[in-house]
């Protein structure tokens, strides 16, 4: 049986490269942190913002708004917050910064689902290397995470490449580009 799916929108880092809250960059109508949970809605069951104490107040996001049980360690606090709000559900990954991915891009991640993957991510060509920062992480793969986390790995990436991985490619490198720099 595969588990219903949770999106988890990544937005609460610091934006210190940025110089801004990220978050709140504009590129088409509305801010990232909307954009992202509309492109998600339509495939997760519920839509959660890894965030700021500060951005879950003033998005009033109140319980869908996870802020950092253990912070300090970037993007891997967010992912130990949700991984460690459900044990139920698979979570969909994606960076608030991705501002050239569409629904089709999403689609490609859920229909990559098989039995015995334990998280899917794509693989960016260019510099061979997978983007964990879009990502879907089944049950055993946030296992995984937690038990690493634990023991001081904070790296996702290295999380994901232990797990037993699916890789895809994407349509474009483009929506693979994150907006960390003006």
């Amino acid at each position: 049986m595969i588990a219903e799916i949770c999106g988890l929108i990544l937005t609460g880092g610091k934006s210190s490269r940025m110089g801004s809250d990220k978050a709140q960059m504009t590129y088409s109508n509305r801010p990232q942190w909307q954009e992202v949970a509309d492109l998600l809605r339509p495939f997760c069951n519920k839509v959660f913002w890894s965030c700021t104490f500060e951005q879950k107040t003033h998005w009033q996001l109140g319980e869908f708004g996870l802020v950092d049980l253990i912070p300090g360690h970037g993007p891997a606090s967010g992912l130990h917050a949700a991984f460690t709000s459900s044990d139920q559900s698979a979570w969909l990954v994606v960076g608030c910064d991705y501002p050239h991915l569409q629904s089709v891009d999403i689609q490609s991640l859920i229909a990559a689902r098989e039995a015995g993957t334990e998280a899917i991510a794509y693989f960016n060509e260019q510099e061979h290397e997978i983007e964990p920062m879009i990502a879907l992480w089944e049950l055993q793969a946030q296992r995984n995470f937690l038990e690493a986390f634990s023991k001081g790995n904070d790296s996702p990436r290295r999380i994901l490449r232990a797990c037993k991985l699916k890789m895809i490619v994407p349509r474009k490198n483009e929506i693979l580009t994150n907006r960390n720099v003006k």
